[in-house]
């Protein structure tokens, strides 16, 4: 019995999720979420017009990107690491939680997020979410290199009866609570379109982030300045 409680069961075709590369624990974190989710969403696939390999670091390094994308007055929300495979996100405006990456590989990357929101008229809401990244490689119009990205999401509010209402009044109140899950990641897409339209002043202001690891910034300007000063 214990052992079936950890068996995913999804009922959506399109969904494909790489369980047999994942290990237990992290199949046990993900099956009451999606076996038992409020709300399911596939959002429509956007592109970012920056290289697989600027995008693959700016998601290696969430902190950094919600850093620079707050200089650049892209987006508040705020992202803390807590250890390898672990952050902290708030957004500000009343959400907040403990982001943990599954699973991964060259075109996927799986999250687990756990965490609350203080709102107006409820006071606090919590629940857990699994988040699916699938990227690949395309050409854009100008024929550099860009990153094509669909985001799944799935919700478990930890209230019964405020799921219901979100269960109830769908399609609208889906979208609300898995485009609020997205926002942690569609910064780095934000931050990726002003980086292909403008890579020298993403960097100088990537420079000015307090605290920023010399390492990480070496590292950033090796990927960003080279990769939009060739020739498509």
């Amino acid at each position: 019995m214990e052992a079936r409680a950890c068996d995913v069961r999804v009922d959506d075709p399109a969904v494909v999720f790489p369980l047999d590369k994942m290990d237990r624990p992290a199949l046990c974190l993900m099956a009451p979420v999606v076996n038992d989710y409020t709300t399911h969403r596939i959002m429509p696939a956007y592109s970012t017009p920056i290289p697989k390999a600027t995008y693959d670091f700016m998601l290696d390094h969430m902190a950094l990107s919600s850093a620079l994308a707050r200089k650049l007055g892209l987006a508040d929300y705020r992202i803390t690491r807590l250890g390898p495979t672990a952050f902290h996100g708030n957004d500000n405006e009343g959400s907040e939680g403990v982001i943990t990456l599954l699973y991964q590989d060259a075109t996927r990357r799986l999250y687990h997020m756990k965490g609350n929101h203080h709102g107006k008229v409820i006071p606090i809401i919590t629940g857990e979410a699994i988040i699916l990244m699938d990227y690949h490689v395309k050409a854009g119009a100008d024929g550099r290199e860009q990153v094509e990205t669909r985001i799944t999401s799935y919700s478990r509010i930890d209230n019964a009866f405020i799921a219901a209402l979100v269960k109830i009044f769908q399609p609208f109140l889906r979208g609300v609570v898995n485009d609020k899950l997205a926002q942690g990641f569609l910064v780095v897409h934000r931050l990726g379109e002003l980086m292909g339209a403008d890579p020298e002043q993403v960097y100088r202001q990537a420079e000015a982030v307090p605290d920023a690891d010399k390492a990480d910034m070496d590292a950033l300007r090796a990927l960003v300045l080279p990769a939009f000063k060739r020739s498509p």
